[in-house]
């Protein structure tokens, strides 16, 4: 195995730990703050630039943007129904809402990978 596939899983794993550990101890600011900050996608853009050059990394930049309204999608859902419904169920309709979306606006751009 390629030791660079594990680096990268060795950082994930402790930026999502970092999050939670103070989401647990009621620092839910600081740990969206945390879950905020760039850091994987820095780590993406250095990753990506290093194996295949600029034009991946400005593709993949302006993808994060496209993205990026998905996401709003799925937390507001998060927002929206947990109090409603549960948290669980607000997970699967967030997920499903930004899925959806996500393979439209991808259909849309004609990027679909099927």
């Amino acid at each position: 195995m390629d030791m660079k596939y594990i680096i990268y899983f060795i950082l994930g794993g402790a930026i999502t730990s970092a999050v939670t550990y103070f989401a647990n101890n009621s620092r839910g600011l600081l740990a969206a703050f945390i879950g905020t900050l760039p850091i994987i996608s820095i780590i993406t853009f250095v990753i990506i630039y290093f194996n295949t050059g600029q034009y991946a990394v400005l593709s993949f930049a302006k993808g994060l943007i496209v993205m990026i309204f998905p996401w709003i999608i799925f937390v507001l859902s998060i927002i929206y129904f947990t109090p409603k419904l549960n948290f669980l169920y607000a997970l699967l309709i967030g997920l499903s809402l930004q899925l959806i979306l996500a393979f439209l606006i991808m259909h849309k751009f004609d990027r679909l990978p099927i």
